[in-house]
């Protein structure tokens, strides 16, 4: 039996199972007829706020975070609990494309059954596997950093299609190609929220993905996405006013953006509805899981229709007196990673906690060689910033503000989902613990799970 699993980042159960009764006919509400379902509980918490990188590190070593220690997308990973996909390949064909923690290429891909990889945007380079994927990887780093907080209001509508139409060897369907320019010229006509453009990727890497899938037939194939969880950030109240005892939005900004969760779930339907028949038409399965989820009804941010984000985080490190040696590491707004020597990380990290910034604040945390900061700037105004006492301009500093449509609206929480396509015995009533994903994968490719795994409590 050969798996497919698609890793939804932040998908309640509860969001697929709303989505499926408004489409009965749709890929979804199948798997949730004829597969198995249950809810997923990232029980390592208590250690701060639930991030994705922690829970998907946890789900995918099978160990909780006092073992494997990954926080933050630069963090290190230890060799000692390696990736779930990266100890069936080992000894099974696997293929990989966008799953967390698979870069940098060099250290987490060099592995003799990865048939394909395209690792996460979070890849300090453009490698992937085979090379000719080398200039998708190379397109979506790109497109990823120039919308980091938000999607540009100088629209990259250009830079999509460009984009698209030269991956056409990559697999990238001309269907695919034909509806990103439908989605162009919606944006550019103001019918659709320039946001929904992050979704563009999710279809770009869906076709390169089911292409290499067809091409290599691997034991495993992981394909990770974050288009819907991006979407429930910015838009859970324009579906679900009705969390919070008063709409926190406009009554004209809920109509105006009610169509994005379902647009976002509408593109995983399509995706689901392919890999579901590839699957049911030989001896594969999918599994579709969330290391955690979202939900509304909490305070939120306030809206705004700006905010500050470093744009350079060279010139940043520099200014908050980095050495030069310092190596930048992607990260996702508000956060920059930075890696020095294993002796110099303390020492900076140190120095930077008692940095004082005046309108502002660094929050610092370092892992080994790592050392990630978060910036809290919003407070500034104008076009200049005072660091120890000295005023510099914020284009020195590596910063700029950038327009945003919202804020925040949907929070992380602890239960997301498990879909399977393959009949089986039921999955537990009580939320399966994210450290079983590891080991009952292993156990279904018929691979014995790892010394320091769980006993799983389900089968796949």
């Amino acid at each position: 039996m050969s798996l497919v699993v698609l890793e939804a980042n932040e998908i309640p159960l509860s969001l697929i199972q709303w989505f499926s009764d408004q489409r009965p006919a749709g890929a979804l509400a199948r798997l949730l007829r004829t597969g198995r379902s249950g809810v997923t509980e990232a029980t390592d918490t208590g250690i701060r706020e639930l991030y994705p990188s922690q829970t998907w590190a946890t789900l995918a070593t099978g160990v909780p975070f006092e073992k494997h220690g990954i926080y933050w997308y630069g963090d290190p990973k230890p060799a000692a609990y390696p990736l779930y996909w990266q100890a069936a390949a080992m000894s099974r064909k696997v293929g990989i494309v966008n799953t967390l923690h698979s870069s940098p290429f060099d250290q987490q891909c060099d592995l003799p059954g990865l048939v394909f990889a395209v690792p996460d945007v979070f890849a300090p380079t453009d490698d992937a596997r085979p090379t000719t994927l080398v200039p998708l990887q190379r397109f979506t780093r790109s497109m990823t950093s120039q919308n980091a907080r938000a999607v540009r209001s100088r629209l990259p509508v250009g830079d999509y299609l460009s984009g698209a139409r030269s991956l056409g060897g990559a697999g990238v369907r001309p269907r695919t190609i034909a509806r990103l320019g439908q989605l162009a010229g919606g944006v550019a006509a103001g019918r659709i929220p320039k946001e929904r453009l992050r979704t563009a990727q999710f279809m770009l890497m869906a076709d390169v993905f089911e292409r290499q899938l067809h091409a290599h037939l691997p034991d495993l194939a992981v394909f990770f996405t974050n288009h819907v969880a991006a979407a429930m950030h910015r838009y859970w109240p324009a579906s679900f006013p009705h969390d919070w005892p008063e709409p926190p939005r406009s009554d004209d900004w809920i109509a105006r953006f009610a169509g994005e969760i379902p647009a976002a779930l509408d593109e995983l339907d399509l995706v689901v509805g392919r890999l579901l028949d590839w699957c049911h038409a030989g001896d594969h399965t999918l599994v579709v899981v969330s290391s955690m989820g979202q939900e509304g009804g909490h305070d939120g941010d306030a809206v705004t229709e700006r905010t500050l984000i470093v744009d350079d985080p060279v010139a940043f490190g520099s200014s908050l007196g980095l050495p030069p040696t310092s190596q930048v590491a992607a990260a996702m707004v508000p956060h920059v990673t930075y890696r020095l020597d294993d002796a110099e990380a303390g020492d900076e990290a140190e120095r930077l906690r008692s940095l004082t910034i005046e309108g502002g604040t660094l929050t610092v945390d370092r892992s080994g060689a790592a050392v990630t900061v978060t910036y809290h700037l919003d407070e500034l105004a104008g076009d200049d910033i005072t660091i120890e006492g000295i005023p510099r301009s914020l284009a020195a500093t590596g910063l700029k503000w950038v327009d945003v449509e919202e804020q925040k609206a949907g929070v992380h929480q602890p239960f997301g989902s498990l879909l399977i396509s393959r009949p089986g015995p039921a999955l537990p009533e009580r939320p399966v613990d994210t450290r079983d994903i590891a080991p009952a994968v292993l156990s279904a490719l018929r691979l014995e799970p790892l010394d320091h795994h769980v006993e799983p409590t389900f089968e796949i």
